[in-house]
């Protein structure tokens, strides 16, 4: 769990922090900052991918 609060309406909420879309329940903005919880999982960096070029 975290707490977010949307940069559009400023409405304070708390999510699972594992959730793949993040969106505000009140106007469904994607624009959220990350207050207080676990550190979130970002995922692999573009230089860690691997890829074959023919």
């Amino acid at each position: 769990m975290g707490k977010f609060r949307c940069l559009e309406c400023g409405f304070e909420f708390e999510m699972d922090s594992n959730e793949k879309t993040k969106n505000c329940p009140e106007c469904h903005s994607r624009y959220l900052e990350y207050l207080i919880g676990s550190p979130l999982k970002r995922g692999k960096s573009w230089s860690a991918k691997s890829f074959s070029v023919k």
